[in-house]
């Protein structure tokens, strides 16, 4: 599936926040975009990750590993 514009602005965004690579992935009806969270202390990163992630379907993060995420999902306009 084709990223959207939405999905690659979000991508590159988070990208800049945070100077971390960003995954996307094909989903169902959308992309779905990971990237290592900032450390908890880093005020300026998660703000500006934040501005990013609102642009988004739905977000969130989740602490299975040893290395916290955020995620983000772009539904695909089209099929939506």
């Amino acid at each position: 599936m084709p990223m959207s514009l939405r999905a690659a602005a979000l991508r590159t965004a988070l990208e800049h926040a945070l100077d971390e690579p960003v995954h996307a992935l094909a989903i169902p009806n959308g992309i779905r975009i990971q990237v290592p969270a900032p450390d908890n202390t880093d005020t300026g990163r998660w703000r500006a990750a934040l501005a990013a992630l609102r642009t988004a379907d739905r977000w969130g993060s989740n602490d299975t590993t040893d290395a916290p995420e955020i995620w983000a999902v772009v539904q695909d306009e089209v099929n939506s």
